[in-house]
């Protein structure tokens, strides 16, 4: 049998407590070096340091202002409304007739209204709808339709139509009577944007305008809409009264004409009543859920401070030095080859 040995010398590798092995990971031709790079310990800067459960705390008693203004406003609403039907009560019970300071005490009522809730407002912006509901972010929203603009109204009808405004501003909608009014919405829609309104479909198929508060009233609830004798008669333009959507308070009349006038009157505004009671109950449940909300937050644990959070940031960019190290050291040991190690080993 024969025999043969073979001599794996160590190729100089010096292992002593002096020195560090020089040994690199392996890598690809291709592939670039693959040093791990140093990342410099920035600390925070105080000057733009900033607490988010502040911030929080600030929108909070925000919202929880406007919630108490609004409060107080459907209070001062709710007073009103109940001197009014208090004097339809009697013009019922008596007779409009025999209480003649009624027309006028209805009428300064309900402008005591309007002017509690157009103050009603927290930073410019209004709390209180005109269906006396709490809005503290689109409350100076108004929604309005043009009777006779439909979609599901002579669909297979191709009509243009021309929109009047009383700022100065118009819009033209087309109607292909092929489609079913979809399309013809979606660019009506994008028409409006420049003018500062939206369109939307209602359930019967009404189109729906929406526009700011100050702009609807600009308006006076009037529009001139120009047909082809379709929908709308051809030549000149009609006067068309704009139809809220939904009516509120500002759309409150008086019938004192007859005893089923006042009755429809005095059901109007029991209906308002309700409203009121609804919305300062909503009012309640929101600064409960408020305080509630801000109460956690004075009580949850305080934010890290300046030096804190230097000191996690240096201890970070230590652990993630140690890592980087271990990894090189793993990955240049997985690559030795194989006589390497049985040198190493002897």
């Amino acid at each position: 049998m024969a025999m043969s040995t073979v001599e794996v010398r160590p190729h100089g590798i010096r292992l002593t407590s002096h020195e560090q092995t020089a040994i690199t990971p392996s890598r690809s031709p291709d592939q670039g070096s693959t040093a791990t790079p140093k990342f410099p310990l920035v600390k925070a800067d105080t000057t733009s340091a900033y607490s988010v459960s502040k911030m929080l705390l600030a929108q909070g008693q925000q919202q929880a202002t406007s919630v108490q203004i609004a409060a107080k406003s459907l209070q001062l609403v709710g007073k009103e409304l109940s001197q009014m039907k208090s004097g339809l009560t009697q013009a019922l019970s008596r007779g409009s007739q025999n209480v003649p300071w009624l027309k006028e005490t209805l009428a300064k009522s309900k402008q005591n209204i309007e002017t509690i809730l157009h103050q009603a407002r927290f930073d410019g912006k209004k709390v209180v709808d005109n269906e006396l509901r709490v809005r503290l972010d689109s409350a100076d929203i108004r929604r309005f339709s043009i009777p006779g603009l439909n979609i599901n109204r002579l669909p297979e009808r191709a009509e243009q139509i021309r929109l009047d405004f009383p700022q100065g501003q118009s819009v033209m909608i087309q109607f292909d009577g092929q489609s079913d009014g979809k399309s013809t919405l979606k660019m009506l829609d994008r028409s409006l944007i420049p003018l500062g309104m939206r369109a939307s479909l209602g359930e019967d198929g009404s189109i729906l305008f929406e526009t700011q508060e100050s702009s609807y009233r600009q308006m006076q609830q009037k529009v001139m809409v120009t047909g082809q004798g379709y929908r709308f008669p051809a030549g000149q333009p009609n006067t068309l009264t704009l139809k809220p959507d939904p009516e509120g308070i500002a759309e409150l009349g008086f019938d004192l004409s007859s005893r089923e006038g006042i009755k429809n009157t005095i059901s109007k505004i029991n209906q308002h009543l309700q409203q009121v009671h609804t919305g300062l109950d909503q009012a309640r449940q929101f600064h409960g859920e408020l305080s509630s909300q801000i109460n956690n937050l004075h009580q949850s644990k305080p934010v890290l401070s300046i030096e804190e959070v230097n000191t996690r940031l240096a201890q970070f960019q230590s652990s993630s030095d140690k890592f980087g190290m271990t990894f090189e050291a793993l990955n240049a040991q997985a690559n030795v080859k194989r006589h390497s190690v049985v040198g190493l080993l002897r």
